[in-house]
């Protein structure tokens, strides 16, 4: 057990309809509008697809960081909405280019055996270009769906402990 934490994307399929050579709607005997390109996974019509953008194990100062700045501080291990302008500031807080935010110091981060100890925070702060890395690919996908009228991206942040 301890801190789990994901970084989830979702790509949502936007439905697309079947149009006429004037570009009107077509319809069904019953009037609805024919959709196009349906996708079904075991009988179900799929909308979306999950994805594993990132996931770290105990670090604790990042968790940290995520609930204070996006969830008004309260840590109940609920999906977290972030935005691309948000994946950017974190990426740019781990690589310290902002003078006025950082990562919590280890005194002001929650402890417990859930969430590790100040040896390994120390050293997923000296890799944190790493992640920084993750957040900023993450932002480079949600704004991808800009560039793609058959899908719109999506980021979040959740954590298990």
């Amino acid at each position: 057990m301890g801190l789990d934490m994901y970084l989830t994307g979702d790509k949502f399929k936007r439905t697309e309809y079947a149009k006429d050579s004037n570009g009107e709607l077509l319809r069904n005997e019953d009037g609805s509008i024919i959709p196009v390109d349906e996708c079904f996974v075991d009988g179900y019509k799929c909308n979306s697809q999950k994805l594993e953008v990132g996931y770290w194990r105990k670090h604790a100062p990042l968790h940290n960081f995520i609930v204070k700045e996006f969830a008004d501080g309260e840590d109940n291990c609920r999906p977290i909405d972030l935005t691309s302008e948000n994946l950017r500031w974190i990426a740019k807080v781990l690589r310290g280019e902002n003078e006025y935010y950082g990562l919590p110091s280890n005194e002001d981060v929650v402890r417990g055996a859930f969430f590790g100890d100040e040896e390994w925070w120390d050293e997923l702060r000296e890799n944190a270009h790493e992640d920084a890395e993750i957040f900023d690919k993450a932002a480079d996908w949600v704004d991808s769906d800009q560039q793609d009228d058959k899908y719109w991206h999506s980021v979040e942040y959740q954590a298990s402990w």
